[in-house]
């Protein structure tokens, strides 16, 4: 749920109410010296009053205005990550669909190895069982962790690496996940290894992410650099080319991430990009 106080007045915001706030107090500081040089008069009362209550409006509408952005813009966030969530749910009921097709059809390659073992041609059997295996190692998530939701994760994208010429470097201590929600494992981690990703197949040279979590004290530690080029900065977050939308994916990590009080720092140096990520258990 999105509370009301999340929305923060912007620079924009402020620099408005000082203007309408000036302008008020010279009208009213107007009015008062008419008042005092003997110019009494009922429509200057009611202009004051009248002043006052447009100042009102004007504040309230402003301020609902810049909330009306923030919550669009939270908005747009929620509905990026729906759309993620959405995608790799279609992802993964294509691989069930593959996965139910081989193994439809299991009973028939251990009877054909098996009669090639019969008739004596073993090297024929082991290159048969071998592209069986090529065949269903896409399917099985490697074990990088306990965690199931992000080995899942961590082998579609090892997978995208690997398709697009990226070396790929994963290091992971025994440390519990087990205290983030699936959803948030997907959010954060899915994002942030789609920028490197998108970040490292762009890259000139040699092509790389490395990944490493490990624990600290209570603190889960996660490392995640890349090979980039050039990189856009805003606000000190950086940005894509990928025009509407841009910047949404690390709006709904940083999300997820204070959910554990954690941190997020961001920074690039020369062709390395490095995000550095701390989640409390």
């Amino acid at each position: 749920m999105i509370k009301r106080t999340e929305a923060a007045c912007s620079r924009k915001q402020y620099i408005i109410y000082g203007i309408m706030l000036f302008y008020s107090l010279v009208n009213m500081l107007v009015i008062v010296q008419n008042f005092r040089d003997g110019q009494k008069s009922y429509l200057s009362a009611v202009n004051m009053g009248c002043i006052v209550l447009a100042d009102l409006y004007l504040l309230y509408y402003v301020k609902m205005a810049d909330e009306k952005r923030y919550y669009e813009n939270r908005v747009k966030a929620l509905e990026q990550q729906e759309k993620m969530q959405y995608e790799y749910y279609l992802a993964q009921t294509e691989k069930y669909s593959q996965t139910v097709r081989i193994l439809h059809d299991v009973d028939k390659h251990i009877r054909a190895i098996e009669n090639l073992y019969g008739t004596e041609r073993e090297h024929t059997a082991g290159e048969y069982a071998e592209a069986i295996r090529s065949t269903l190692a896409p399917l099985i998530p490697i074990s990088y962790t306990e965690n199931p939701i992000l080995n899942i994760l961590l082998t579609d994208k090892n997978a995208v690496m690997q398709e697009k010429g990226i070396h790929s470097d994963i290091k992971i201590d025994n440390v519990d996940l087990s205290y983030i929600e699936p959803i948030d494992i997907t959010t954060i981690f899915g994002n942030l290894l789609d920028n490197a990703i998108e970040a490292a197949a762009n890259a000139d040279g040699d092509k790389y992410i490395f990944i490493k979590i490990s624990a600290y004290h209570k603190m889960t530690v996660v490392h995640i650099e890349n090979s980039c080029g050039k990189v856009k900065w805003k606000k000190r977050m950086p940005v894509s080319d990928k025009g509407k939308g841009r910047g949404i994916g690390l709006l709904n990590v940083k999300q997820s991430i204070d959910k554990y009080d954690g941190d997020l720092q961001l920074k690039q140096d020369g062709n390395r990009f490095v995000a550095d990520l701390f989640l409390n258990s």
